[in-house]
């Protein structure tokens, strides 16, 4: 049989071939620059990115914050970098990856270590060639806190936690009213689906993260999907888009080798060699038990996280169940409110008076959205929501009512309920004797909430 001649006009095919019969390796020194500086920048980024972990396991046990002053050392050297650094003179709210001015300002204090690390380190180093087995460990580790950090937020959405539920107090503001923060939250409570799929494709995204020979596709997923999380916080005010805008960054990062192949591949439509990545050791063995168990401890994670997060749904649906069987739990709109005149008095403080754009005369309630037995949201003339914290005694009706944002606001309440839908509510707020009766409003005749999916749109 005659041997086949081969088409020396095909594109060559690129075999990956293992490390040791590799010809010398030497990065550009741009690249090894930028190198050392992702790493200096990414590398503290990464570790917090554990505690974001930890963070979200406490909020879904505990429902609190993880009191990260005791271990964080941002907390005690922000105030001093601020004031003799930065030359801040006025006191700052000291709240780490936050974003308030200190959170910037440690932000840019990190990045001036970066740049001086960066500096320091290409002069001592400045013979070698590269830094792949550096880069193999470094990339696993920001893959391994990227992913947990992903489904930390993603398990938040799967179990449609993070946006609640849409309440009475919610439903009845009205969306003149509200500020580009709550315009987002009640979007994504509105939907729960979408907010599911949200959720699905961020948890998505961590594990091909953590699944070897998937992680680069697993960061170019990532992609747009913390592009989409990032912009959402820029254009509606939530107040997290420093961490946001960092786990873009570290997902650019780690997808970075891939995108120069994917322009030569896509656009100028030329061959590509494959990507083989370097290993963590030079016994393959090693290398490969590594990411194996970076994998598993990654999965493990992620059960922990959806457990976390499944019971604290369960836990959240329990209440609602709960709070559903009080008689005050709804929405109530005035019928008759009174109150003595009382000059230069209002109901709400000057501090309140002052938030709400109210005051003597123009502070009755026109409507109060009822969530629990202990919380209940007053709904001022001018559209404007109080939230405000119940103490109610189910037995004679009497509620302690108090407010978070001012603890010299006090209300002591009567609320009695009549089978036919109606509420009489007394007392005194702010020291001035009230009188006001109220009736319940049929939460399903809002079209928020009796609007379903469709696909063939009615007419």
């Amino acid at each position: 049989m005659a041997e086949s001649i081969p088409d020396s006009s095909a594109a060559p095919i690129y075999y990956p071939r293992p490390e040791s019969a590799e010809q010398p390796v030497r990065w550009s020194l741009a690249l090894r620059i930028a190198f050392r500086f992702c790493f200096c920048y990414f590398l503290p980024f990464g570790v917090a990115g554990l505690f974001l972990f930890a963070d979200f396991l406490e909020i879904m046990k505990h429902g609190t914050f993880l009191n990260t002053a005791r271990f964080d050392p941002w907390h005690a050297a922000l105030p001093w970098i601020c004031a003799h650094i930065f030359r801040v003179q006025r006191k700052l709210s000291i709240l780490p990856e936050s974003d308030k001015l200190s959170g910037y300002l440690q932000h840019l204090f990190e990045l001036m270590l970066a740049l001086a690390a960066t500096v320091v380190w290409s002069v001592l180093d400045r013979k070698r060639s590269h830094y792949r087995r550096l880069y193999a460990g470094f990339a696993l580790f920001l893959r391994f806190s990227l992913a947990i950090v992903l489904f930390s937020y993603g398990f938040d959405k799967v179990f449609p936690l993070q946006f609640h539920a849409l309440t009475p107090s919610r439903i009845s503001q009205p969306v003149g009213n509200l500020d580009m923060f709550n315009m987002l939250w009640i979007f994504m409570a509105s939907s729960k689906p979408y907010t599911i799929f949200s959720g699905v494709m961020e948890v998505l995204a961590g594990l091909l993260l953590l699944t070897p020979r998937l992680e680069m596709l697993g960061a170019l997923f990532a992609l747009p999907v913390l592009t989409n999380v990032f912009l959402l916080n820029m254009d509606y005010g939530v107040p997290v888009k420093i961490v946001s805008s960092h786990l873009l960054l570290v997902a650019l990062f780690l997808a970075a080798p891939a995108l120069p192949r994917i322009v030569r591949l896509l656009v100028l439509r030329q061959a590509v060699p494959p990507i083989v990545p370097p290993q963590l050791s030079s016994r393959r063995s090693v290398d490969r038990a590594v990411r194996a168990g970076v994998a598993i401890l990654g999965v493990i994670l992620a059960a922990i996280s959806c457990n976390a997060a499944h019971s604290s749904y369960a836990r959240r649906l329990a209440a609602a169940a709960e709070a559903q069987k009080s008689p005050l739990v709804g929405m109530w709109i005035v019928d008759t409110f009174s109150a003595p005149s009382t000059g230069s008095q209002s109901l709400f403080t000057a501090k309140l008076q002052k938030e709400y754009r109210v005051g003597p005369g123009t502070d009755h309630w026109l409507v109060l959205g009822v969530e629990s037995p202990k919380r209940m949201a007053i709904e001022l003339r001018d559209g404007e929501q109080d939230g405000v914290d119940l103490a109610l005694d189910s037995r004679t009706g009497i509620a302690l009512v108090s407010d978070s944002d001012d603890p010299d606001w006090k209300a002591k309440l009567t609320f009695q309920t009549s089978g036919n839908g109606l509420l009489t509510v007394e007392g005194t707020v702010n020291g001035i004797p009230i009188s006001s009766t109220w009736h319940r409003k049929d939460l399903s005749g809002f079209r928020l909430v009796q609007d379903k999916f469709r696909w063939i749109q009615p007419g």
